[in-house]
């Protein structure tokens, strides 16, 4: 009697969030940009030369990476999990764009920055604020950075004076640069999805930058009570700290030889 014949198990399908053998992990911001058109959309948007050395923050498995391998000379992708490391360099081995990629393992933060001359970076959101101002304060100056960030975040950096989101990460970017919101990212565009929207920003140093040594200002510095203090002397008495421009405060901190 002929054995009957097994069924076909149904095929399962893999969860949410995972590439073979790995699970992403959320916690740590991995949220993997998966639409092609955005990807595109980015490097559009960054207007890569032949001739650029890119500096990329947390690569993930290589959606954006790749692209832009193709366009530029050189990318310098920065990683911490050692998992996507090895799934990048798989991506890309044994083809002729293995050789314009460098790996750097480790947390950015505590990594000094290699020479670049943009940067393009789906960011770990819970790094935004510490990973602008490193960027900020990177010499030599770079041309841009193209940065997908937190919408609220996003919008805190671009954000005018008197409007309700204008505060100190306004302030302190827009010192040193020219600072664009350039389209926002639905969270449907990522896998996992974030539980947040997202918005891609344009930042472009300014070269020279204003007359402030941000290095030397302390931590614990609160630039609200600072401004309080000095608003009679620089003339701005009649000004709240919400409502007043890049320039007033450029004359607020040069007006404390404590500060500048």
């Amino acid at each position: 009697m002929p054995k009957a014949r097994a069924g076909k198990r149904p095929r399962r399908e893999r969860p949410e969030g995972k590439a073979p053998g790995i699970l992403f992990n959320t916690g740590a911001g991995q949220h993997i940009l998966k639409n092609p058109l955005v990807v595109n959309s980015i490097i559009e948007k960054a207007a890569l030369r032949r001739t650029d050395v890119i500096l990329e923050v947390g690569p993930g498995t290589g959606n954006l990476t790749v692209k832009m391998l193709e366009k530029v000379k050189k990318v310098i992708a920065c990683e911490i999990d050692p998992r996507l490391v090895g799934e990048l360099q798989k991506r890309v081995q044994g083809t002729c764009l293995a050789n314009k990629l460098e790996i750097k393992v480790g947390d950015v933060l505590k990594t000094e920055l290699p020479f670049f001359d943009a940067c393009v970076a789906n960011l770990p959101y819970q790094i935004s604020s510490p990973f602008v101002f490193k960027l900020l304060l990177h010499r030599p100056f770079f041309r841009c950075a193209i940065l997908m960030f937190q919408r609220e975040f996003a919008l805190r950096l671009v954000a005018k004076p008197g409007t309700k989101l204008y505060c100190r990460l306004s302030i302190n970017t827009q010192l040193l640069a020219r600072v664009d919101h350039l389209m926002k990212v639905g969270k449907n565009n990522f896998r996992p999805p974030p539980k947040v929207e997202s918005s891609v920003v344009r930042i472009e140093p300014k070269n020279p930058p204003p007359p402030i040594n941000f290095q030397e200002i302390p931590e614990n510095f609160k630039i609200a009570e600072k401004i309080q203090t000095v608003l009679k002397d620089t003339g701005f008495s009649e000004k709240r700290a919400r409502s007043m421009d890049i320039d007033d405060f450029i004359r607020t901190y040069e007006t404390d030889s404590n500060v500048c």
